[in-house]
């Protein structure tokens, strides 16, 4: 019997597709299964990125910015607070004139870039993390982390939650909260 929907990504999910159709080809040649694929559908998720690096270039000597590829320049590795975006890119806060690559690289543990879930979860919640993800875009598309943007949703459901923590009331509306209910209906509409 075929699989409806089969949802991975595209790294770890080669492997389980190619022995999957093997053995389903197989089944399916010897008569015991009656599709040619074993998949209904097939969605290929994006992966998620770790957290954006930002990188400005030193010459050693003097200690002054070069820019990026410069002869004998290095490499200095910089914070969020450091830079401002400029555009399509970024600059040196302190130093507009110095431009700042930004970069998101995969996460791997040998990056030392993973983010742990679990983690998350502690931190905001597992409501928090679900929503994020859900924020980040099409189920498609490569996407870069942001912790920043978890801490921005779990305020979001804080004050969701405090909207109706006090709890639902079934009362008849007063004549002004009637009027005040649609004048800011007509402002909307």
């Amino acid at each position: 019997m075929p699989v409806d929907l089969y949802v991975g990504g595209a790294e770890h999910a080669v492997l389980h597709l190619l022995y999957a159709r093997f053995w389903h080809k197989v089944l399916y040649d010897l008569g015991v299964v009656s599709t040619p694929e074993p998949f209904g559908r097939l969605v290929s998720q994006g992966m998620i990125l770790g957290e954006v690096e930002y990188t400005a270039w030193r010459q050693p000597g003097s200690g002054e910015w070069a820019a990026e590829g410069a002869p004998g320049a290095e490499p200095v590795k910089l914070t969020e607070a450091d830079v401002d975006k400029r555009g399509d890119g970024y600059v040196l806060r302190a130093d507009p004139s110095v431009r700042v690559s930004a970069r998101a690289h995969k996460m791997s543990k040998s990056r030392g870039n993973v983010i742990n879930p679990d983690d998350v979860v502690e931190d905001f919640g597992a409501d928090s993390l679900r929503l994020y993800e859900m924020f980040m875009g099409p189920l498609r598309d490569t996407k870069v982390w942001s912790t920043r943007g978890v801490e921005g949703v779990h305020r979001f459901l804080a004050r969701v939650w405090r909207l109706f923590e006090g709890g639902l009331v079934d009362e008849e509306p007063t004549r002004e909260q009637l009027r005040l209910l649609h004048t800011t209906i007509k402002k909307c509409v």
